[in-house]
């Protein structure tokens, strides 16, 4: 998350009313948009007086009230298409990636530290929970970078739901920066690798969102071709459209 009390007001449209199938009932998501504005509360404190203290309960309620409600459906939340499988981050393959870099000659030919990989430590999630970092107003930390001719890419699978790409692009749009006006003026171009369009694009000066077609929150996962166009083209300061 980068701005919650903006991401947040997402999750019930990227459930029911995405470029996707619904994944979730209207009535539900009914019931999520119903929980927002006691979310939203919680969460201006949390931008307010940021500690575990204020920033925790709002993580706690916004989650149990809205992020949950899709999770108890079944399905990947990481990739509305899908259902969730396994029981690493819904998807098999992280099992046998956690076996790979568990390989003792693979940690030493990457130079590793640790004696164990894991995808996502419950111990790490729970320090970050407890603190309440998750609701935390990290696009403040943005401007500054733009500011510094700093080139920043926000990019979203669409088919994400836990970093879906309406609050993505919603946030981006209400951040306050010197280019602001600029940037929510550019129109949405598109992006295309080959014959093939890729996904849509709005850049202003160095400030850059990018919404990736046919993808969830593994972008490269699904979309491996594209994902390398994406970033050759950022390394290189290629436009995207």
């Amino acid at each position: 998350m980068v701005d919650p009390l903006i991401q947040y007001k997402y999750f019930s449209q990227m459930a029911c009313n995405s470029t996707y199938p619904p994944v979730l009932s209207q009535e539900t998501c009914r019931s999520m948009d119903a929980a927002y504005p006691t979310c939203a509360r919680l969460t201006k404190a949390c931008y307010s007086w940021p500690s575990s203290l204020t920033c925790a309960p709002a993580q706690t309620y916004c989650e149990d009230n809205i992020v949950m409600e899709y999770i108890k459906s079944g399905r990947n939340p990481y990739d509305v298409r899908l259902d969730c499988v396994g029981d690493n981050e819904c998807y098999l393959i992280m099992t046998d990636i956690d076996t790979y870099l568990n390989n003792p000659a693979v940690q030493k030919e990457l130079g590793a530290e640790v004696s164990k990989f894991e995808s996502c430590s419950e111990k790490v999630e729970d320090k970050f929970s407890l603190n309440g970092d998750l609701m935390k107003p990290f696009h403040q930390e943005i401007p500054p970078l733009l500011a510094d001719s700093i080139r920043v890419l926000i990019y979203a699978g669409d088919a994400d739901f836990r970093c879906n790409w309406y609050g993505n692009k919603a946030w981006s749009l209400a951040m306050e920066w010197q280019g602001k006006d600029a940037f929510n003026q550019a129109k949405d171009e598109e992006w295309n690798v080959g014959r093939e369009q890729a996904g849509e694009v709005r850049t202003f000066e160095n400030f850059t969102f990018l919404r990736v077609f046919r993808a969830g929150h593994m972008v490269p996962y699904d979309q491996p071709a594209n994902s390398l166009d994406m970033i050759n083209r950022w390394l290189e300061n290629k436009p995207f459209a």
